[in-house]
This record gives structure tokens, sequence and C-alpha cells, in this order.
């Protein structure tokens, strides 16, 4: 088995795709990227990239690519829950990992009614880790990973803030849709600044069909 072990993770991107014809979440986006300067300017933290804004939806670790292989394996067998929106509101701090950070509530994406499916796909995601894991020791088991109630959805701003900072008000709430969830994998590489990290996609899954109101 090879030794060559990748970190990987489950999310939701939120830079949308700018070939497709539908660039509906453009603007949300760039007012999030904003936002989050806004934030880092005020805050005296460190932005995140605006290509690494992500939602987590599942942390599995590093795996090498035969276990990799047989997590993929498990989610293509998966019924995903019906695609859902993402209603951003609030800014918030964790002193604990000296993070800024905007909450996230999922919605049916035509009636604007609050939806499970974020929960029921972050459950889904969860056990295809665990069951991935009773086969590979070297991927944690859920166990091992915050529990499902404890699940907090948000988009991490900015890095490295002092204590007690002084959130900026939201100038307005942002709205995201969703209709995939994706592999990632996190890598270190070299700038100008020294070494930082990147979010790369390595695969997409399609969430069930839903009519978006555009």
């Amino acid at each position: 088995m090879s030794d060559i072990t990748e970190r990987l993770f489950f999310a939701l991107g939120l830079a949308p795709n700018i070939h497709k014809q539908d660039s509906s979440d453009l603007k949300p986006y760039q007012q999030l990227c904003r936002l989050k300067n806004t934030v880092a300017a005020a805050t005296q933290g460190k932005p995140v990239t605006n290509n690494n804004l992500h939602i987590t939806l599942a942390f599995i670790g590093a795996v090498n690519p035969q276990q990799k292989q047989r997590l993929i394996a498990h989610v293509n067998q998966l019924i995903a829950p019906q695609a859902f929106s993402i209603s951003c509101s609030g800014l918030h701090y964790w002193s604990r990992s000296k993070v800024v950070w905007l909450d996230c509530h999922a919605y049916h994406p035509t009636n604007r009614q609050p939806s499970t499916a974020l929960q029921a796909l972050v459950s889904l995601l969860r056990q295809a880790v665990t069951h991935s894991s009773a086969h590979c020791a070297d991927i944690p088991s859920i166990s091992n990973q915050a529990s499902l109630a404890g699940y907090i959805p948000h988009i991490t701003l900015c890095k490295k803030v002092k204590p007690h900072p002084s959130l900026p008000l939201l100038p307005q709430q942002l709205d995201f849709h969703f209709q995939h969830f994706g592999l990632y994998i996190s890598e270190t590489i070299k700038t100008a600044h020294g070494n930082d990290v990147r979010y790369r996609c390595l695969q997409q899954w399609s969430l069930a069909a839903a009519r978006f109101n555009n």
C-alpha cells in the first residue's frame, strides 16, 4: 500500500464556476470576498484566500490513494439529499481557534422554509467516513470527530485574529445556492510571503434536483 498521503475533506465550495451560463452566485461571492477583506482589515486578521472560501461538511484527514478510492466508491453509492440554499446573516468569533466566521442556515430554494438537507448530507458523509475507517485504520473514525449535534455550518473569513475583536455589522444577508458538493484536498503551496494552503476540488457529486428561482 502506498505511503503517500493526502489531507482531504468534504465541503461546499463557494467560488462560482465562471464558465457556466448561470452565474447567479457570482454577485454574492463577490460580496463575500469584499466582506472578508473588510473584516480582516477591521480585526487585523489574516483573510482566507478567495478560492479557499468554503463550508466544511466532513473532515477526513490524511489518507493514501487506496483509502481515497475506497471512500470515493462509497460516496458514489450514496443517495444525496435535495439541493438547498444557504443564508448567511451574522459574524462571530471563536477565541480558541482565533477565527472570525459567518453563520450559515439552510433553506429550501423555492419556499425559503428551513431545510434539513444540509444536516442530512453531513450525516451521510460522516457515515461514509465511518464505513471507510472500518476498513482503513488510518482514516479517523467518526467517534474522533465532532458529533453531528455539535456541527455548526460556517464560512471562515479570517484567521489569527486577536482576542475580543470588534466585528463590523453585516451590510446585507448573503445567499448561496448549492447543487453539488465536493471532495477537497488541502495542499501546501509556496507564495511570495512563504508557505500557504490551497484547497482544491478533486471530485464533485450532484445533489438531487431542485428547482431554483433566480
